[in-house]
């Protein structure tokens, strides 16, 4: 009988884990600054999944609405970023109608980029919408002091 109780302990928690999961990583971003903190924390942990959760545009994420080849797009953006860090400095209404561009501070190995992010509300939070990719891989580049955009923190 003793015996019991933990198996039936383990077997619950095997079952219910992935539900818990499962809602956790669906919540919606409730601040366009918290899109883009979660959006290069998946990134970072090479979530690919809530990565996809957090990126679309205002008829939802891309996880639901499902433009061709979303799967690579992320793929290459997490390749591409793999290991940055990310710290947002801000938001203000954007230059495009009905998004937030949020200023984030990106960096590794010593150096850093700063980059505007466009952020879109969609019916359950906020979403990454665009970024220039070009212009955040700066950070994975030399450092030069000498240049604007890649600077040694």
């Amino acid at each position: 009988m003793p015996t019991f109780a933990p198996r039936g302990l383990a077997v619950f928690l095997l079952l219910g884990a992935p539900v818990a999961l499962t809602a956790q990583a669906t919540r919606a971003a409730k601040t366009p600054s918290q899109a883009v903190e979660e959006f290069m924390r998946a990134l970072a942990d090479s979530n690919l999944t809530r990565m996809a959760e957090l990126w679309g545009n205002a008829k939802g994420p891309v996880s639901k609405t499902r433009p061709k080849d979303y799967e690579k797009r992320i793929m290459i953006m997490q390749m591409f970023l793999h290991g940055v860090q990310a710290r947002t400095l801000g938001d203000v209404p954007s230059s495009k109608s009905g998004l937030r561009s949020v200023t984030t501070e990106l960096a590794h190995n010593g150096c850093k980029v700063t980059i505007s992010i466009d952020v879109v509300k969609a019916k359950d939070g906020w979403l990454v919408e665009n970024f220039d990719l070009a212009e955040a891989g700066h950070v994975n580049q030399p450092c030069d002091t000498g240049k604007p955009g890649n600077s040694m923190e």
